[in-house]
């Protein structure tokens, strides 16, 4: 029998109990005799819940239900006291600690929409951002307010995973953006969308579909070693990412590819397919392959994104 042990009572003290149940009452040469010397400690644990009481040199037990009742009344209210408690501290934490935290979570994809729009007017000298993309959505916006901050002297460093680019259309955006004094590159695997601002703040967003349903969570992470983690991820990146360029270029600078090389060359390191790029050219997918491998035995490259960077190295983009 354990049933003492639920309440914080030790083998020695229940031991005792029930055999102070069985003999009725005893006194303590008796019980030493049969529990061992030392039985200060077990006598002390069973006479604070009630379960004992001495009578000149008698211990006497005690009926259990009154004793546990009591017990339970008593921890009932301290259990209480105890929820009280807790929620008044995160009251005082939200209050002073928890003003101080540098993660603030935001509720829907509407609001991590208009805080990426609030970018353009708080961003004072640097942008840097990366982005996975949505081709689930038809609609390909450029950000509000993008170009009067362009025009206002913010600079802006983006790179932009394969899937947003695989849309021509999506591409000539982000061509728009370029001309507009944009520093574009594309990576192949960008891992959520980021948006640092001025190294104060950035915004993070990650998008999942389970079952169906498109789930988004989204975050602005103030200045704290994690902003500065952020910032060193995205550096990492910018290092090893291709560089896009604008569609208005047409430098035929000694040992520069021409346009269409080019031309070529940004749509590649965009994803997109033999097919997609033969369209855009109005030539033959085997007639793009052909002029990919010749880039290819040129630049050393072994494949299509090494091109890339080869082509970047070379200064070809």
């Amino acid at each position: 029998m354990h049933q003492l042990r639920a309440l914080g009572i030790s083998t020695e003290a229940e031991g005792i109990y029930l055999d102070l149940i069985a003999r009725g009452a005893l006194d303590e040469a008796d019980l030493a005799q049969r529990h061992g010397a030392d039985l200060a400690e077990p006598l002390r644990e069973l006479a604070a819940i009630g379960l004992i009481e001495r009578s000149d040199d008698k211990i006497l037990p005690q009926p259990p239900h009154l004793a546990l009742e009591a017990v339970a009344q008593r921890r009932t209210t301290e259990a209480q006291l105890a929820r009280e408690s807790a929620s008044l501290l995160a009251d005082l934490w939200t209050a002073g600690i928890g003003q101080q935290t540098y993660v603030e979570l935001l509720p829907s994809a509407e609001s991590a929409r208009a805080m990426l729009n609030h970018v353009q007017v708080d961003a004072q000298q640097q942008v840097r951002a990366m982005t996975v993309g949505n081709l689930a959505s038809p609609n390909h916006q450029i950000v509000d307010g993008l170009f009067d901050a362009l025009s206002r002297g913010v600079s802006y460093e983006v790179i932009y995973g394969t899937r947003v680019l695989q849309d021509l259309e999506a591409l000539r955006k982000v061509q728009q953006c370029v001309d507009a004094g944009e520093q574009a590159r594309v990576f192949p695997q960008v891992p959520l969308n980021l948006t640092v601002v001025d190294d104060r703040w950035a915004l993070v967003s990650a998008r999942a579909t389970v079952g169906g349903i498109v789930n988004t969570a989204a975050m602005v992470v103030h200045h704290s070693p994690f902003l500065t983690g952020l910032i060193g991820v995205f550096d990492a990146l910018w290092r090893v990412s291709v560089p896009i360029t604008g569609g208005t270029e047409n430098t035929e600078a000694i040992g520069a590819p021409a346009l269409e090389t080019k031309r070529l060359l940004t749509y590649l390191s965009a994803g997109l397919t033999d097919e997609s790029i033969a369209r855009e050219f109005g030539v033959s997918e085997r007639t793009v392959a052909r002029r990919i491998s010749r880039l290819q035995e040129i630049l050393g490259a072994q494949t299509r994104f090494q091109l890339g960077v080869q082509a970047s190295r070379q200064n070809w983009l």
